[in-house]
């Protein structure tokens, strides 16, 4: 996978795998907390996750990862803060999980990896861009259909109220969605 990211000799390679574990979720396993300290990134191999806030007792899901995403809360790793959001398994989920630190590390003697390091992180930033976009631009239901053509892993895997939060509507909402009115 890395090696459709950024070319990487078999030296950068092997330095990368040395600081990398291999961990397995069960499904409702946290993988990030909410208020608890985290420099980790990881490679999803299996599964998916969720990533998702609370507020006033709500969870209100931001974003899915799915099999061969990159995960991590960068915002807290940058900041230097705990993060705001909890990322659980929804299912049984195999990661390749690393330190930020780590890996930062290693970027300083190899320019691979170093673009590497930029690629995930310009990937997450638009992420989040175009995310924070569509809500700004389009209304709920564009907001779905934009999930019916891009998102086809979400509407297979994903709760019907997860999906709902997702997007910012009421489950009975997503429904009338679901049924054409």
């Amino acid at each position: 996978m890395l090696q459709r990211i950024a070319p990487l000799s078999e030296e950068d390679c092997k330095r990368f795998m040395e600081i990398t574990t291999v961990i397995k979720l069960n499904k409702g396993d946290y993988w990030i907390e909410s208020g608890k300290m985290t420099t980790k990134v990881s490679f999803l191999e299996e599964g998916y996750l969720r990533k998702f806030y609370v507020k006033d007792g709500n969870e209100i899901t931001d974003f899915f990862y799915f099999k061969n995403d990159f995960c991590a809360d960068l915002p807290s790793i940058f900041g230097h803060s705990l993060p705001h959001a909890s990322i659980v398994a929804m299912q049984e989920t195999t990661l390749t999980e690393f330190s930020y630190n780590d890996f930062n590390e290693l970027c300083k003697t190899a320019p691979a990896l170093e673009h590497l390091n930029r690629v995930i992180a310009q990937f997450t930033f638009l992420r989040f861009h175009n995310r924070t976009v569509s809500f700004i631009f389009k209304t709920p239901k564009e907001r779905y259909e934009e999930l019916l053509v891009n998102d086809s892993k979400v509407l297979q895997n994903v709760a019907q109220n997860h999906i709902a939060s997702y997007i910012g509507i009421s489950t009975e909402y997503l429904s009338n969605l679901r049924a054409g009115n």
